[in-house]
């Protein structure tokens, strides 16, 4: 007998199941910088957008970043597959853009 129980002879619960389709660790760098930096944005001017847009906002920039980074546009620098001097440039470029054009159109 394994456990104290008689239903736990099975070793499965010791072990975590495998994931069936494996992440690659250039989308999980990703969603730390959208993350990261959406919330940073929300901290450094809390009363403009609201947070849903934000991160919306911090996807698209990413996105961007990227894109530029497969064409050659920017610096050199990369963190495996990632270009975060692009993905952190246009993410504090549409920031503030998102701060300023929605925060007019909020009532104080």
């Amino acid at each position: 007998m394994v456990g104290p129980l008689p239903f736990s002879r099975a070793r499965k619960a010791d072990t975590l199941a495998a994931l069936p389709v494996p992440i690659a660790p250039v989308f999980v760098l990703a969603m730390l910088v959208v993350l990261l930096g959406t919330q940073l944005a929300y901290l450094v001017a809390p009363r403009a957008p609201h947070f849903l847009v934000r991160l919306g906002l911090s996807v698209l920039a990413v996105l961007i970043g990227e894109a530029l980074g497969a064409f050659g546009v920017g610096p050199r620098l990369t963190l495996g597959e990632l270009h975060p001097l692009n993905d952190l440039a246009l993410l504090a470029l549409f920031q503030w853009a998102g701060t300023r054009w929605i925060g007019r159109e909020q009532p104080v």
